[in-house]
Protein backbone atom coordinates (compact mmCIF):
# COMPACT_ATOMS: atom_id res chain seq x y z
CA UNK A 1 0.00 0.00 0.00
CA UNK A 2 1.22 3.17 -1.12
CA UNK A 3 1.79 5.46 1.81
CA UNK A 4 -0.04 8.95 2.30
CA UNK A 5 1.90 11.27 0.35
CA UNK A 6 2.53 14.55 2.70
CA UNK A 7 4.95 16.41 0.25
CA UNK A 8 5.87 15.46 -3.12
CA UNK A 9 6.61 11.95 -5.01
CA UNK A 10 7.24 11.32 -8.76
CA UNK A 11 6.82 8.28 -10.77
CA UNK A 12 8.63 8.72 -13.94
CA UNK A 13 8.19 6.58 -17.29
CA UNK A 14 10.12 3.33 -16.78
CA UNK A 15 8.34 2.92 -13.34
CA UNK A 16 5.05 1.17 -12.86
CA UNK A 17 2.80 1.01 -9.74
CA UNK A 18 0.71 -2.51 -10.00
CA UNK A 19 -1.47 -3.54 -7.15
CA UNK A 20 -1.60 -0.41 -4.70
CA UNK A 21 -4.46 -0.65 -1.98
CA UNK A 22 -5.09 2.55 -1.70
CA UNK A 23 -3.52 6.77 -2.77
CA UNK A 24 -3.98 9.52 -1.10
CA UNK A 25 -1.91 12.42 -2.02
CA UNK A 26 -2.59 15.02 1.03
CA UNK A 27 -3.25 18.82 0.72
CA UNK A 28 -0.16 20.60 0.10
CA UNK A 29 1.61 17.14 -1.54
CA UNK A 30 2.50 16.40 -5.29
CA UNK A 31 1.87 13.49 -6.79
CA UNK A 32 3.53 13.37 -10.53
CA UNK A 33 3.66 10.56 -13.00
CA UNK A 34 5.40 11.60 -16.34
CA UNK A 35 4.35 9.77 -20.05
CA UNK A 36 4.79 6.45 -20.04
CA UNK A 37 4.46 5.78 -16.23
CA UNK A 38 1.45 3.70 -14.60
CA UNK A 39 0.43 3.33 -11.50
CA UNK A 40 -2.59 0.83 -10.37
CA UNK A 41 -4.56 0.84 -7.69
CA UNK A 42 -6.83 -1.49 -6.55
CA UNK A 43 -8.77 0.57 -3.80
CA UNK A 44 -9.44 4.28 -3.78
CA UNK A 45 -8.11 7.40 -4.80
CA UNK A 46 -8.17 10.07 -2.82
CA UNK A 47 -6.26 13.73 -3.80
CA UNK A 48 -6.25 16.91 -1.84
CA UNK A 49 -3.22 18.11 -2.90
CA UNK A 50 -2.09 18.23 -6.61
CA UNK A 51 -1.94 15.01 -8.95
CA UNK A 52 -0.26 15.59 -11.86
CA UNK A 53 -0.88 12.17 -14.32
CA UNK A 54 0.84 12.56 -17.35
CA UNK A 55 0.87 8.89 -17.66
CA UNK A 56 -1.71 5.95 -16.97
CA UNK A 57 -3.77 6.46 -13.28
CA UNK A 58 -5.89 2.97 -13.18
CA UNK A 59 -8.50 2.82 -10.11
CA UNK A 60 -10.62 0.00 -9.68
CA UNK A 61 -12.15 2.38 -6.35
CA UNK A 62 -13.76 5.04 -5.99
CA UNK A 63 -11.75 8.21 -7.36
CA UNK A 64 -12.39 11.34 -5.51
CA UNK A 65 -10.70 14.84 -6.21
CA UNK A 66 -10.77 17.89 -3.71
CA UNK A 67 -7.55 19.21 -4.90
CA UNK A 68 -5.76 19.92 -8.10
CA UNK A 69 -5.66 16.82 -10.87
CA UNK A 70 -3.62 17.47 -14.35
CA UNK A 71 -2.64 16.05 -17.32
CA UNK A 72 -0.87 16.70 -20.43
CA UNK A 73 -2.80 15.97 -23.87
CA UNK A 74 -3.87 12.72 -24.92
CA UNK A 75 -1.12 10.71 -22.39
CA UNK A 76 -2.44 11.39 -19.15
CA UNK A 77 -5.24 8.62 -18.61
CA UNK A 78 -7.55 8.23 -15.44
CA UNK A 79 -8.75 4.57 -16.12
CA UNK A 80 -11.21 3.29 -14.17
CA UNK A 81 -10.88 -0.46 -14.02
CA UNK A 82 -11.32 -3.89 -12.63
CA UNK A 83 -14.29 -5.17 -10.89
CA UNK A 84 -16.86 -3.77 -8.82
CA UNK A 85 -19.07 -0.08 -8.64
CA UNK A 86 -16.43 3.13 -8.47
CA UNK A 87 -17.87 6.23 -7.70
CA UNK A 88 -15.83 9.69 -9.89
CA UNK A 89 -16.04 12.65 -7.63
CA UNK A 90 -13.79 14.84 -9.85
CA UNK A 91 -14.20 18.57 -8.10
CA UNK A 92 -13.20 21.42 -9.75
CA UNK A 93 -10.43 19.91 -12.18
CA UNK A 94 -10.82 18.85 -15.44
CA UNK A 95 -9.79 15.45 -16.47
CA UNK A 96 -7.95 15.14 -20.13
CA UNK A 97 -8.50 11.48 -20.73
CA UNK A 98 -11.21 9.10 -19.43
CA UNK A 99 -11.49 5.64 -19.86
CA UNK A 100 -14.07 3.28 -18.30
CA UNK A 101 -12.53 -0.11 -18.76
CA UNK A 102 -14.46 -2.54 -16.16
CA UNK A 103 -13.96 -6.28 -15.93
CA UNK A 104 -17.61 -6.96 -16.07
CA UNK A 105 -20.27 -5.72 -18.07
CA UNK A 106 -22.80 -4.99 -14.96
CA UNK A 107 -19.92 -3.43 -13.45
CA UNK A 108 -20.75 0.46 -12.60
CA UNK A 109 -19.14 3.74 -12.87
CA UNK A 110 -21.41 6.52 -11.53
CA UNK A 111 -20.84 10.39 -11.06
CA UNK A 112 -20.94 11.92 -7.79
CA UNK A 113 -21.17 14.98 -9.58
CA UNK A 114 -20.90 16.91 -13.22
CA UNK A 115 -17.08 16.22 -14.83
CA UNK A 116 -15.80 17.59 -17.56
CA UNK A 117 -13.28 15.45 -19.67
CA UNK A 118 -11.45 17.63 -22.26
CA UNK A 119 -9.47 15.57 -24.46
CA UNK A 120 -10.85 11.65 -25.20
CA UNK A 121 -13.31 9.76 -23.36
CA UNK A 122 -13.55 6.34 -24.00
CA UNK A 123 -16.07 3.77 -22.32
CA UNK A 124 -14.85 -0.14 -23.56
CA UNK A 125 -16.96 -2.08 -20.56
CA UNK A 126 -18.92 -1.62 -17.77
CA UNK A 127 -21.46 0.66 -17.18
CA UNK A 128 -21.20 4.46 -17.14
CA UNK A 129 -23.80 6.50 -15.38
CA UNK A 130 -24.03 10.15 -14.53
CA UNK A 131 -26.99 9.09 -12.14
CA UNK A 132 -29.57 10.75 -14.21
CA UNK A 133 -33.03 10.00 -11.89
CA UNK A 134 -31.18 10.63 -8.17
CA UNK A 135 -29.32 13.59 -9.75
CA UNK A 136 -30.33 15.19 -12.73
CA UNK A 137 -28.20 17.69 -12.93
CA UNK A 138 -25.05 15.73 -13.36
CA UNK A 139 -23.44 15.73 -16.99
CA UNK A 140 -20.06 14.80 -18.42
CA UNK A 141 -19.31 17.98 -19.81
CA UNK A 142 -17.02 18.09 -22.82
CA UNK A 143 -15.50 20.20 -25.57
CA UNK A 144 -17.66 19.57 -29.17
CA UNK A 145 -14.29 18.83 -30.04
CA UNK A 146 -13.68 16.43 -27.93
CA UNK A 147 -13.27 12.71 -29.32
CA UNK A 148 -15.88 10.44 -28.14
CA UNK A 149 -14.96 6.38 -28.50
CA UNK A 150 -18.04 3.74 -27.43
CA UNK A 151 -17.01 -0.33 -27.96
CA UNK A 152 -19.95 -2.49 -29.61
CA UNK A 153 -23.33 -2.03 -27.41
CA UNK A 154 -21.63 0.45 -25.14
CA UNK A 155 -23.70 4.16 -23.73
CA UNK A 156 -23.66 6.95 -21.31
CA UNK A 157 -26.56 6.70 -19.32
CA UNK A 158 -28.15 9.95 -18.37
CA UNK A 159 -26.69 13.77 -19.33
CA UNK A 160 -23.93 14.62 -21.94
CA UNK A 161 -23.24 18.05 -22.43
CA UNK A 162 -21.14 19.36 -24.95
CA UNK A 163 -19.39 23.22 -25.48
CA UNK A 164 -18.14 25.13 -27.78
CA UNK A 165 -21.04 23.90 -30.37
CA UNK A 166 -21.16 25.22 -34.08
CA UNK A 167 -23.43 24.59 -36.82
CA UNK A 168 -22.91 21.74 -39.31
CA UNK A 169 -20.90 18.82 -37.49
CA UNK A 170 -22.52 15.55 -36.17
CA UNK A 171 -21.42 14.97 -32.86
CA UNK A 172 -21.47 11.89 -30.57
CA UNK A 173 -23.38 12.14 -26.98
CA UNK A 174 -24.07 8.86 -25.45
CA UNK A 175 -23.29 6.45 -27.54
CA UNK A 176 -21.94 5.72 -31.40
CA UNK A 177 -25.86 6.55 -32.16
CA UNK A 178 -26.70 9.22 -30.10
CA UNK A 179 -25.86 12.03 -33.02
CA UNK A 180 -26.72 15.78 -32.92
CA UNK A 181 -26.08 18.21 -35.78
CA UNK A 182 -27.29 21.95 -36.31
CA UNK A 183 -27.69 23.78 -38.76
CA UNK A 184 -28.89 27.29 -40.10
CA UNK A 185 -29.87 30.08 -37.70
CA UNK A 186 -27.48 30.91 -34.53
CA UNK A 187 -26.04 27.69 -33.22
CA UNK A 188 -26.34 27.17 -29.57
CA UNK A 189 -23.46 27.31 -27.30
CA UNK A 190 -23.43 24.15 -25.93
CA UNK A 191 -26.15 21.08 -26.09
CA UNK A 192 -26.79 18.79 -23.34
CA UNK A 193 -28.68 15.32 -24.46
CA UNK A 194 -30.22 13.31 -21.52
CA UNK A 195 -30.53 9.57 -22.57
CA UNK A 196 -32.32 6.99 -19.91
CA UNK A 197 -32.63 3.43 -21.40
CA UNK A 198 -34.83 0.87 -20.22
CA UNK A 199 -32.19 -0.67 -17.79
CA UNK A 200 -32.15 2.62 -16.02
CA UNK A 201 -35.78 3.55 -15.57
CA UNK A 202 -36.01 4.94 -18.92
CA UNK A 203 -40.20 5.47 -19.10
CA UNK A 204 -41.41 8.59 -21.23
CA UNK A 205 -44.00 10.29 -19.59
CA UNK A 206 -47.52 9.04 -19.65
CA UNK A 207 -48.60 5.63 -19.91
CA UNK A 208 -48.48 5.13 -23.87
CA UNK A 209 -47.26 2.57 -26.25
CA UNK A 210 -43.54 3.45 -26.50
CA UNK A 211 -40.07 2.42 -26.76
CA UNK A 212 -39.14 2.29 -23.03
CA UNK A 213 -36.04 5.14 -23.36
CA UNK A 214 -35.99 8.84 -22.66
CA UNK A 215 -34.82 11.90 -24.75
CA UNK A 216 -34.23 15.16 -23.56
CA UNK A 217 -32.48 17.74 -25.18
CA UNK A 218 -31.56 20.89 -23.60
CA UNK A 219 -29.64 23.83 -25.88
CA UNK A 220 -27.94 27.12 -24.31
CA UNK A 221 -28.12 29.76 -26.48
CA UNK A 222 -29.22 29.95 -30.18
CA UNK A 223 -31.81 31.15 -32.04
CA UNK A 224 -33.20 29.71 -35.66
CA UNK A 225 -31.73 26.78 -36.08
CA UNK A 226 -32.66 23.36 -36.50
CA UNK A 227 -31.44 19.65 -35.51
CA UNK A 228 -30.93 16.42 -36.83
CA UNK A 229 -30.68 13.79 -34.52
CA UNK A 230 -30.18 10.26 -34.63
CA UNK A 231 -32.21 8.17 -31.56
CA UNK A 232 -30.46 4.90 -30.84
CA UNK A 233 -32.25 2.27 -28.87
CA UNK A 234 -32.08 -1.59 -28.00
CA UNK A 235 -34.25 -4.70 -28.78
CA UNK A 236 -34.95 -5.16 -25.52
CA UNK A 237 -36.81 -1.75 -24.91
CA UNK A 238 -39.15 -2.55 -28.55
CA UNK A 239 -42.46 -3.09 -25.92
CA UNK A 240 -44.54 -4.54 -28.78
CA UNK A 241 -43.15 -1.62 -31.09
CA UNK A 242 -42.71 -2.76 -34.89
CA UNK A 243 -39.40 -0.85 -35.54
CA UNK A 244 -39.47 -0.79 -39.27
CA UNK A 245 -42.28 1.59 -38.01
CA UNK A 246 -40.52 3.61 -35.26
CA UNK A 247 -40.59 7.06 -35.77
CA UNK A 248 -39.38 10.10 -32.83
CA UNK A 249 -42.53 11.77 -31.06
CA UNK A 250 -42.13 15.00 -28.96
CA UNK A 251 -44.35 15.67 -25.93
CA UNK A 252 -45.84 19.64 -26.58
CA UNK A 253 -48.59 20.65 -23.83
CA UNK A 254 -49.07 16.97 -22.63
CA UNK A 255 -49.81 15.73 -26.06
CA UNK A 256 -47.52 13.22 -27.88
CA UNK A 257 -47.15 14.69 -31.28
CA UNK A 258 -45.27 11.65 -33.77
CA UNK A 259 -42.85 13.42 -36.43
CA UNK A 260 -43.06 11.16 -39.62
CA UNK A 261 -40.79 12.52 -42.26
CA UNK A 262 -37.99 13.12 -42.76
CA UNK A 263 -37.68 9.88 -41.11
CA UNK A 264 -34.23 7.10 -41.89
CA UNK A 265 -33.57 3.73 -39.87
CA UNK A 266 -31.41 1.33 -39.70
CA UNK A 267 -32.87 -1.80 -37.86
CA UNK A 268 -29.71 -4.04 -37.67
CA UNK A 269 -27.86 -1.12 -36.02
CA UNK A 270 -31.11 -0.21 -34.02
CA UNK A 271 -31.42 3.74 -34.17
CA UNK A 272 -34.00 6.21 -36.16
CA UNK A 273 -32.75 9.35 -37.48
CA UNK A 274 -34.47 12.92 -38.06
CA UNK A 275 -33.76 15.83 -39.64
CA UNK A 276 -35.00 19.36 -39.46
CA UNK A 277 -36.45 19.50 -36.16
CA UNK A 278 -37.13 23.73 -35.74
CA UNK A 279 -35.38 24.76 -31.84
CA UNK A 280 -38.20 25.25 -30.15
CA UNK A 281 -39.39 21.46 -30.80
CA UNK A 282 -35.94 19.88 -29.64
CA UNK A 283 -36.32 21.64 -26.50
CA UNK A 284 -39.06 19.00 -25.53
CA UNK A 285 -39.42 15.47 -24.11
CA UNK A 286 -38.79 13.20 -27.39
CA UNK A 287 -39.03 9.23 -27.69
CA UNK A 288 -39.36 6.62 -30.25
CA UNK A 289 -42.72 4.99 -31.28
CA UNK A 290 -44.60 2.83 -34.10
CA UNK A 291 -47.37 5.14 -34.47
CA UNK A 292 -49.50 2.38 -36.47
CA UNK A 293 -52.13 1.40 -34.22
CA UNK A 294 -54.82 -1.17 -34.23
CA UNK A 295 -58.18 -0.33 -35.12
CA UNK A 296 -60.61 -3.58 -33.19
CA UNK A 297 -63.83 -1.82 -35.37
CA UNK A 298 -67.37 -4.29 -36.10
CA UNK A 299 -69.75 -2.05 -38.17
CA UNK A 300 -72.40 -3.16 -40.39
CA UNK A 301 -73.97 -1.81 -43.96
CA UNK A 302 -77.37 -1.64 -43.26
CA UNK A 303 -78.70 -1.33 -46.98
CA UNK A 304 -76.47 -4.65 -47.37
CA UNK A 305 -77.73 -6.66 -44.46
CA UNK A 306 -79.40 -9.68 -45.62
CA UNK A 307 -81.27 -11.03 -43.23
CA UNK A 308 -81.45 -14.82 -43.60
CA UNK A 309 -77.77 -14.93 -43.22
CA UNK A 310 -77.38 -12.43 -40.08
CA UNK A 311 -74.36 -11.33 -42.70
CA UNK A 312 -73.77 -8.72 -44.97
CA UNK A 313 -74.00 -9.22 -48.69
CA UNK A 314 -70.34 -10.19 -50.44
CA UNK A 315 -72.29 -9.85 -54.32
CA UNK A 316 -70.02 -7.17 -55.38
CA UNK A 317 -66.87 -9.31 -54.74
CA UNK A 318 -68.38 -12.55 -56.37
CA UNK A 319 -68.97 -10.49 -59.39
CA UNK A 320 -65.51 -9.24 -59.19
CA UNK A 321 -66.52 -5.86 -59.13
CA UNK A 322 -64.34 -4.04 -55.82
CA UNK A 323 -61.58 -2.24 -57.68
CA UNK A 324 -58.32 -2.93 -56.55
CA UNK A 325 -57.15 0.48 -55.03
CA UNK A 326 -59.42 2.63 -52.27
CA UNK A 327 -62.04 4.14 -53.82
CA UNK A 328 -61.95 7.41 -51.53
CA UNK A 329 -59.38 9.53 -52.94
CA UNK A 330 -62.53 12.11 -54.59
CA UNK A 331 -65.21 14.05 -53.13
CA UNK A 332 -66.53 14.39 -50.47
CA UNK A 333 -63.79 11.76 -48.79
CA UNK A 334 -60.64 13.63 -50.51
CA UNK A 335 -58.42 10.69 -49.10
CA UNK A 336 -55.46 10.84 -51.07
CA UNK A 337 -53.92 6.89 -49.80
CA UNK A 338 -52.57 4.88 -51.57
CA UNK A 339 -53.96 1.45 -50.55
CA UNK A 340 -54.51 -0.89 -53.15
CA UNK A 341 -53.98 -4.88 -53.57
CA UNK A 342 -53.40 -7.18 -56.44
CA UNK A 343 -56.45 -9.40 -55.89
CA UNK A 344 -59.30 -9.02 -53.33
CA UNK A 345 -57.87 -10.91 -50.27
CA UNK A 346 -60.89 -12.46 -49.26
CA UNK A 347 -64.12 -14.17 -50.22
CA UNK A 348 -66.27 -12.55 -47.33
CA UNK A 349 -64.89 -8.57 -47.90
CA UNK A 350 -67.82 -6.50 -48.96
CA UNK A 351 -66.56 -3.63 -49.38
CA UNK A 352 -64.00 -0.68 -49.20
CA UNK A 353 -64.13 0.91 -45.96
CA UNK A 354 -62.78 4.12 -44.36
CA UNK A 355 -61.43 4.64 -40.83
CA UNK A 356 -60.89 8.10 -39.25
CA UNK A 357 -59.34 8.88 -35.87
CA UNK A 358 -60.33 12.24 -34.62
CA UNK A 359 -58.61 14.21 -31.63
CA UNK A 360 -60.07 17.96 -30.91
CA UNK A 361 -57.99 19.61 -28.05
CA UNK A 362 -60.73 19.99 -26.19
CA UNK A 363 -61.49 16.45 -25.56
CA UNK A 364 -65.06 17.01 -26.40
CA UNK A 365 -67.24 15.00 -29.17
CA UNK A 366 -69.10 18.42 -30.62
CA UNK A 367 -65.36 19.60 -31.79
CA UNK A 368 -64.11 16.15 -33.66
CA UNK A 369 -64.24 17.62 -36.90
CA UNK A 370 -62.24 16.45 -39.78
CA UNK A 371 -59.39 19.61 -38.64
CA UNK A 372 -58.86 17.46 -35.65
CA UNK A 373 -58.14 13.95 -37.91
CA UNK A 374 -54.71 12.53 -36.85
CA UNK A 375 -55.07 9.16 -38.56
CA UNK A 376 -56.90 7.23 -41.28
CA UNK A 377 -57.17 4.51 -43.86
CA UNK A 378 -58.98 2.56 -46.27
CA UNK A 379 -59.70 -1.22 -45.65
CA UNK A 380 -62.29 -4.02 -46.16
CA UNK A 381 -64.99 -4.69 -44.08
CA UNK A 382 -66.03 -8.30 -44.06
CA UNK A 383 -69.44 -9.99 -43.93
CA UNK A 384 -69.50 -10.55 -40.54
CA UNK A 385 -68.99 -6.42 -39.99
CA UNK A 386 -65.02 -7.04 -39.05
CA UNK A 387 -62.88 -3.89 -40.74
CA UNK A 388 -59.51 -5.48 -41.77
CA UNK A 389 -56.63 -4.35 -43.67
CA UNK A 390 -55.03 -5.06 -46.59
CA UNK A 391 -54.45 -8.68 -45.94
CA UNK A 392 -57.83 -9.15 -45.49
CA UNK A 393 -57.20 -10.93 -42.36
CA UNK A 394 -56.04 -8.61 -39.88
CA UNK A 395 -57.50 -5.96 -38.08
CA UNK A 396 -56.98 -2.92 -39.40
CA UNK A 397 -53.49 -0.55 -38.82
CA UNK A 398 -53.99 3.03 -38.81
CA UNK A 399 -50.98 5.52 -38.31
CA UNK A 400 -51.67 8.12 -36.39
CA UNK A 401 -50.10 11.42 -35.19
CA UNK A 402 -50.77 12.11 -31.74
CA UNK A 403 -51.63 10.23 -28.44
CA UNK A 404 -53.36 10.77 -25.68
CA UNK A 405 -57.20 10.57 -24.48
CA UNK A 406 -60.25 12.22 -26.45
CA UNK A 407 -59.52 10.10 -29.48
CA UNK A 408 -62.87 9.59 -31.71
CA UNK A 409 -63.05 6.52 -33.95
CA UNK A 410 -65.18 7.37 -37.47
CA UNK A 411 -66.87 5.12 -39.91
CA UNK A 412 -67.43 6.07 -43.62
CA UNK A 413 -68.63 4.36 -46.46
CA UNK A 414 -69.25 5.53 -49.98
CA UNK A 415 -73.22 5.33 -49.78
CA UNK A 416 -73.79 5.09 -45.93
CA UNK A 417 -74.14 7.56 -43.34
CA UNK A 418 -70.88 7.98 -40.89
CA UNK A 419 -70.71 7.34 -37.24
CA UNK A 420 -68.35 7.72 -34.63
CA UNK A 421 -67.45 6.69 -31.92
CA UNK A 422 -67.35 7.79 -27.96
CA UNK A 423 -64.04 9.18 -26.67
CA UNK A 424 -61.31 6.83 -26.37
CA UNK A 425 -57.98 6.59 -24.80
CA UNK A 426 -54.24 5.63 -26.63
CA UNK A 427 -52.76 3.24 -24.36
CA UNK A 428 -49.79 1.48 -23.83
CA UNK A 429 -50.62 -1.40 -26.28
CA UNK A 430 -51.36 0.24 -28.90
CA UNK A 431 -55.00 0.03 -30.12
CA UNK A 432 -58.67 1.42 -30.57
CA UNK A 433 -61.48 -0.77 -30.55
CA UNK A 434 -65.33 -0.15 -31.41
CA UNK A 435 -68.71 -2.35 -32.29
CA UNK A 436 -70.95 -0.04 -33.57
CA UNK A 437 -73.14 -2.70 -34.16
CA UNK A 438 -74.43 -1.86 -30.93
CA UNK A 439 -76.13 1.59 -30.67
CA UNK A 440 -74.30 2.35 -27.11
CA UNK A 441 -71.22 2.37 -28.91
CA UNK A 442 -72.15 5.34 -31.14
CA UNK A 443 -72.05 8.78 -30.40
CA UNK A 444 -75.48 10.54 -31.04
CA UNK A 445 -76.29 14.10 -30.89
CA UNK A 446 -79.20 15.65 -29.19
CA UNK A 447 -82.43 16.58 -31.02
CA UNK A 448 -81.14 14.63 -34.15
CA UNK A 449 -82.23 11.04 -35.45
CA UNK A 450 -80.97 7.59 -33.85
CA UNK A 451 -77.02 7.80 -35.52
CA UNK A 452 -77.77 4.00 -36.59
CA UNK A 453 -80.30 2.40 -37.72
CA UNK A 454 -81.91 -1.35 -35.90
CA UNK A 455 -80.93 -3.70 -38.67
CA UNK A 456 -84.15 -5.90 -40.39
CA UNK A 457 -84.96 -8.67 -38.66
CA UNK A 458 -82.79 -8.07 -35.90
CA UNK A 459 -83.84 -7.02 -32.36
CA UNK A 460 -80.04 -5.80 -30.67
CA UNK A 461 -78.07 -5.35 -33.78
CA UNK A 462 -77.19 -1.86 -35.46
CA UNK A 463 -75.74 -0.05 -38.66
CA UNK A 464 -74.73 2.69 -40.91
CA UNK A 465 -77.68 4.13 -41.95
CA UNK A 466 -78.08 3.31 -46.21
CA UNK A 467 -78.81 6.18 -49.11
CA UNK A 468 -76.24 8.73 -48.36
CA UNK A 469 -75.51 8.52 -51.92
CA UNK A 470 -73.97 12.10 -52.70
CA UNK A 471 -71.86 11.69 -49.58
CA UNK A 472 -74.03 14.92 -48.17
CA UNK A 473 -73.64 13.57 -44.53
CA UNK A 474 -77.58 13.39 -44.81
CA UNK A 475 -80.33 11.31 -46.56
CA UNK A 476 -81.78 13.91 -48.90
CA UNK A 477 -84.62 14.54 -51.89
CA UNK A 478 -81.35 14.69 -53.63
CA UNK A 479 -80.24 11.15 -53.69
CA UNK A 480 -83.51 9.68 -53.88
CA UNK A 481 -83.38 11.71 -56.79
CA UNK A 482 -80.12 10.82 -57.66
CA UNK A 483 -80.64 6.42 -57.11
CA UNK A 484 -83.70 7.03 -59.37
CA UNK A 485 -82.39 8.55 -62.25
CA UNK A 486 -80.01 5.69 -62.64
CA UNK A 487 -82.54 3.16 -62.06
CA UNK A 488 -84.39 4.26 -64.70
CA UNK A 489 -81.75 5.29 -66.98
CA UNK A 490 -79.85 3.25 -69.54
CA UNK A 491 -79.18 -0.49 -68.34
CA UNK A 492 -75.18 0.25 -68.53
CA UNK A 493 -75.65 2.77 -65.71
CA UNK A 494 -77.58 0.52 -62.97
CA UNK A 495 -76.82 -3.63 -64.31
CA UNK A 496 -73.90 -5.24 -62.85
CA UNK A 497 -71.97 -1.81 -61.92
CA UNK A 498 -69.94 -0.60 -58.74
CA UNK A 499 -71.93 2.78 -58.23
CA UNK A 500 -72.77 4.56 -55.24
CA UNK A 501 -76.29 4.11 -56.32
CA UNK A 502 -76.67 0.31 -55.72
CA UNK A 503 -77.78 1.03 -51.64
CA UNK A 504 -78.12 -2.40 -51.28
CA UNK A 505 -74.64 -3.66 -53.09
CA UNK A 506 -76.01 -6.34 -54.90
CA UNK A 507 -74.25 -5.23 -58.27
CA UNK A 508 -77.61 -3.49 -59.54
CA UNK A 509 -79.47 0.04 -59.09
CA UNK A 510 -83.48 -1.41 -59.00
CA UNK A 511 -86.29 -0.33 -57.39
CA UNK A 512 -84.82 -1.61 -54.32
CA UNK A 513 -82.44 0.72 -53.82
CA UNK A 514 -84.87 3.35 -54.36
CA UNK A 515 -87.00 2.15 -51.57
CA UNK A 516 -83.97 2.08 -49.36
CA UNK A 517 -83.17 5.19 -50.03
CA UNK A 518 -86.58 6.76 -49.82
CA UNK A 519 -87.44 4.90 -46.54
CA UNK A 520 -84.02 6.59 -45.11
CA UNK A 521 -84.98 10.21 -46.30
CA UNK A 522 -88.42 9.74 -44.76
CA UNK A 523 -86.64 9.44 -41.39
CA UNK A 524 -87.67 8.25 -37.92
CA UNK A 525 -90.82 8.72 -36.73
CA UNK A 526 -91.40 10.46 -33.31
CA UNK A 527 -95.10 9.22 -32.10
CA UNK A 528 -94.71 11.27 -28.80
CA UNK A 529 -94.31 14.87 -30.09
CA UNK A 530 -97.38 17.63 -29.50
CA UNK A 531 -97.68 19.99 -32.39
CA UNK A 532 -98.17 23.42 -30.93
CA UNK A 533 -101.08 24.02 -30.24
CA UNK A 534 -103.05 20.75 -30.95
CA UNK A 535 -104.34 18.15 -28.18
CA UNK A 536 -103.45 15.43 -30.37
CA UNK A 537 -100.01 13.43 -30.13
CA UNK A 538 -98.66 13.48 -34.04
CA UNK A 539 -95.62 11.92 -35.87
CA UNK A 540 -93.00 13.70 -36.32
CA UNK A 541 -90.25 12.93 -38.95
CA UNK A 542 -86.83 13.21 -37.87
CA UNK A 543 -84.15 13.09 -41.28
CA UNK A 544 -81.62 11.31 -41.43
CA UNK A 545 -77.79 12.87 -41.02
CA UNK A 546 -74.93 12.24 -39.76
CA UNK A 547 -73.87 12.31 -36.14
CA UNK A 548 -69.83 13.02 -36.94
CA UNK A 549 -69.51 16.74 -36.23
CA UNK A 550 -69.17 18.73 -39.06
CA UNK A 551 -71.10 16.62 -41.61
CA UNK A 552 -74.36 18.71 -42.28
CA UNK A 553 -75.61 17.68 -38.75
CA UNK A 554 -77.07 20.63 -38.32
CA UNK A 555 -79.83 19.82 -40.39
CA UNK A 556 -82.82 18.44 -37.82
Amino acid sequence: MLPKITTAIAVFGFLSLQGQAQLNVQSGATFFMQAGAQVTVQGDVQNAGTLNNDGSLRVQGNYTNTGTYTGVGTAGVLEMYGTGNSNITAGASVIPNLLINKTGAADIVKLNASVTVNNTFNLTNGVFTTDPVANPTFALISPAAAAYTFAAGKEVIGRVTRTGWSNGAARVFNGTNMLVTTNAGTAPASLTVTMIPLSAGGDPTQAEREVKRKFNFTPTGGTGFTADVRYPYLTAELNTNNENNLVPWTLVASEWNARVTPVTRNTGSDWVNITGIPAADLAQEWKLADPNYTMNVTAFLRGNWNNPTTLMRNTLNTGNLIPLAQPYNALPFSYTGTESVGVIPNANVVDWILIELRKPASGLAPDATIGTLIGRKAGFILTNGAVVDLDGVTPISVPITKQGSGNYMVVKHRNHVSVMSFAKASNATGDFSNNFSSLANVYQKPAVSAPAALLPGNATLYGLWQGDVNGSGAVTAADVSLVNTAFIGPAAGNTNVYNVRDVNMDRNVTAADLSLTNSAFLGIVNTSTSRPGTQAQVPVRKPVVSHVPGENNSVE
